[in-house]
């Protein structure tokens, strides 16, 4: 095929054609006497083609040829999940697996398009490997994990040819740590690689039958001959009741066993109790019995860490004066044997009573006579009470504040505020892991910078409001009062002199109470450095520990909520004062497809460097010995025990060989019960992932339709993505046409010369 790419405007090349016309004609004319007969028509046809070649030579004919295809066949490569999930049974209605149905389909492709394709054929679930046609009865869906993003990858590798294609044969349940993202990106290399991701959705939307045993806190801190509850969720898919057989253990020893039974689709609780009688780490398992018909027992028990202390926790109250709020809440703290108090109230203008209660001993004493001398407010003996005629000087003192774990700030406290202990204050907070709670609002009329910048809110003045408090989200799933707080709702309510107004940032609201035009936050937290800040919000919560009979069943929720705080904010300090190394995992049950790993906190003054970690236990024959990983963060350090065989392990420190472990912590390693149990197909996904490559989804539910389908598909894109080459060669590049003007010029000088006209 012929095409013409003039190399000059055709309006200059028509006049050129005219005068070349008009130059032959006239030509013509005049040497009519001198040529006759023959030699006439020779010449002037002669002529005629010289000025026509070079005409014809500007319009610049240019010669287009089809260029074959590339030999050989073209590349399909078929990707086979054989992840646990893949085993599940639905494929077809017909009692068919997943993976039974993707068997089928790789035959059916071998049979029907073996001779017109190169056929590759891989496997995939944490990895892919090649496999061969003729052994897909061996293959088994066993794989711990779906990595779509990386089995993927690996087909498009650099030495493939582009304009392939993939087909993916899946229930496109991605349980591998790459995000959709990654997917996205791989999906979008296959298009610009021309590689069509054809894509076989297996699987329907029906889940499993499975008994799910889980913890709302799986690591919990308590105090010595504490009675400690421990809550249990049990939660079922299957359409009926069921009885099921619930074991509380201390290691292998059975403390207790009881029958549940469960309500169809009603997830229920049940509450065993503990009480451990000396400190260090208790490690119990619940546990309950299969039921028939359930995929799995992998997820029928879970763990819980019991750290028992025996130290109590030291607080420090503070409050600017003697409110029915500050006298119930020392009484509730003065009864807590795990809560060493220090208050000092002001009890008139020029009047502050200080008072430090030791858990052993907590005696109402009477006030003291104002004729007492006047010490240090950091000399005052342990049991005793003491006048103060001025505000004593108490958070000015570094070593003093550095004994109390929580200090509390009632209502008007400027008397102990000003420059110098603000500082102090700001800094106990900020280095020493500690808790500063104002738990009646703002705790000064008037906040001054300083202040105001250490607090979680902002408060407007806007008069005095009532309202009742509820959990939100964020404080039913940080589950520091798990137990009660559903009946908060029916407590008397709170009164605001001080509208909290606006909510800073990195500031989470654990409690709020509904108001006219929008809800009010009641407890909020906040952290600060290495410590952090709450606000309780109102007055009048006394009246919740002095409630009238016809709420007397409510009575206890006062000194529970104070409880439930003090051991929530202690429990989250990482080295308590009397603690010198602290081991803490990130997670008391992982998977064995995921890293484990814990954290170890020093106070390096007493530490020349980091101890090892030993980890013993589980599916490891001897115990393996790990040296911690330095943080950013001074005396805070990672250990790194990596992907471990499932079984129950054991991290000890120890200060010499000899001594027994100076900390330690345990953890679970399951086998990976997602692949079981999350078996409800992903088509989206699939789908999502098909028409980011350029490609379609199949839609043919018989193996060989399939297979004829995806020839179908295939060779459209084929025809759309990869178009005819062609060979585009212009005359100027022909040397015979080069060759042929040269001579036709030479032959009509020739010939004009024989007839005597040169």
């Amino acid at each position: 095929m012929i095409r013409f790419d003039p190399h000059i405007p055709l309006a200059l090349w028509l006049p050129l054609a005219i005068a070349a016309a008009a130059l032959l004609v006239v030509y013509a004319i005049r040497s009519h006497d001198r040529l006759t007969g023959p030699r006439r028509t020779i010449v002037l046809g002669l002529m005629t083609v010289c000025l026509l070649l070079p005409l014809l030579l500007l319009l610049n004919p240019i010669w287009i040829q089809r260029t074959p295809p590339p030999p050989g066949k073209p590349l399909l490569t078929v990707l086979v999940d054989q992840s646990a999930s893949m085993g599940t049974v639905d494929g077809n209605g017909l009692g068919y697996s997943r993976i039974d149905v993707a068997r089928h389909a790789v035959k059916a492709i071998q049979e029907q398009l073996g001779e017109k394709y190169e056929l590759r054929f891989r496997a995939f679930s944490e990895t892919s490997h090649s496999f061969e046609p003729s052994t897909i009865d061996q293959l088994e869906a066993d794989g711990g994990e779906t990595n779509f993003a990386d089995s993927i990858e690996k087909v498009l590798g650099e030495d493939r040819p582009p304009g392939q294609a993939v087909l993916v044969l899946s229930d496109g349940i991605d349980t591998s740590s790459a995000n959709s993202i990654a997917l996205q990106k791989t999906a979008q290399r296959a298009k610009a690689l021309s590689t069509p991701l054809f894509v076989r959705p297996l699987g329907t939307q029906q889940g499993v039958r499975d008994l799910q045993v889980s913890l709302p806190q799986s690591q919990q801190l308590a105090f010595s001959n504490q009675r400690v509850p421990i809550t249990l969720r049990l939660a079922h898919s299957f359409p009926e009741s069921q009885k099921v057989s619930v074991t509380l253990k201390a290691d292998s020893e059975t403390i207790e066993e009881r029958v549940v039974n469960l309500l169809p689709h009603t997830p229920a609780e049940e509450t065993f109790y503990v009480e451990p009688d000396a400190s260090g780490l208790f490690r119990y398992q619940l546990s309950a019995t299969s039921i028939d018909g359930e995929v799995t027992d992998l997820n029928n028990s879970a763990t819980v860490l019991l750290r028992v202390i025996d130290q109590p926790v030291a607080v420090l109250l503070l409050e600017g004066k003697p409110y029915w709020d500050t006298k119930f809440l020392i009484r509730t703290l003065a009864n807590d044997p795990s809560v060493a108090l220090t208050s000092v109230v002001q009890m008139a203008p020029g009047r502050f009573l200080q008072r430090q209660l030791e858990p052993a001993k907590r005696a109402e004493e009477e006030s003291p006579s104002e004729s007492e001398s006047v010490d240090k407010a950091t000399s005052v003996p342990r049991n005793e009470w003491k006048i103060h005629r001025e505000a004593p000087d108490v958070l000015a003192d570094s070593e003093f504040l550095a004994q109390f774990q929580i200090i509390i700030l009632g209502r008007n406290t400027e008397a102990y505020l000003n420059d110098k202990t603000l500082r102090q204050l700001k800094s106990w907070v900020s280095s020493s892991e500690g808790s500063l709670v104002c738990f009646r609002g703002s705790p000064a009329s008037q906040l001054t910078q300083e202040l105001g910048a250490l607090m979680p809110i902002d408060w407007d003045n806007s008069g005095e409001t009532h309202t009742r408090m509820s959990l939100t989200d964020a404080g039913q799933a940080a589950q520091w009062l798990p137990d009660l707080s559903s009946q908060l709702e029916l407590l008397p309510s709170l009164a605001l002199s001080a509208r909290p107004d606006q909510v800073k940032p990195l500031t989470t609201v654990l409690a709020e109470g509904a108001s006219t035009d929008q809800a009010v936050p009641l407890i909020t937290f906040r952290p600060t450095g290495r410590g952090r800040v709450v606000v309780l919000e109102g007055s009048g919560m006394w009246r919740w520990a002095f409630l009238p009979p016809e709420h007397q069943s409510h009575d206890e929720i006062y000194a529970t909520l104070w409880r439930s705080l003090v051991r929530w904010l202690v429990s989250h300090v990482g080295l308590l004062p009397h603690e010198e190394v602290a081991l803490r995992t990130d997670s008391i049950t992982v998977s064995s497809n995921q890293t484990a790993a814990a954290t170890l906190l020093l106070r390096e003054e007493q530490w020349d460097k980091p101890p090892v970690v030993h980890l013993t236990g589980g599916g490891i024959d001897a115990g393996r010995s790990f040296a911690p990983v330095s943080q950013d963060a001074n005396g805070v350090y990672r250990v790194n025990f990596g992907k471990l065989p499932p079984g129950n392990y054991s991290a000890q420190v120890f200060r010499t060989e000899d001594e027994d472990a100076i900390a330690e912590t345990s953890f679970d390693v399951t086998a990976n019960p997602r692949e079981r149990l999350d078996v409800v197909a992903r088509p989206k996904m699939l789908q999502d992932l098909a028409e980011q490559s350029g490609a379609s989804v199949l839609e043919k539910t018989d193996p060989t339709e399939m297979a004829l389908e995806l020839d179908h598909v295939f060779e459209e894109h084929r025809q759309r993505s990869r178009p005819d080459r062609m060979i585009r060669t212009s005359a100027w590049d022909r040397w015979w046409v080069l060759l042929g003007t040269l001579g036709l010029w030479g032959t009509t000088w020739v010939v004009r010369r024989w007839a005597s006209l040169v």
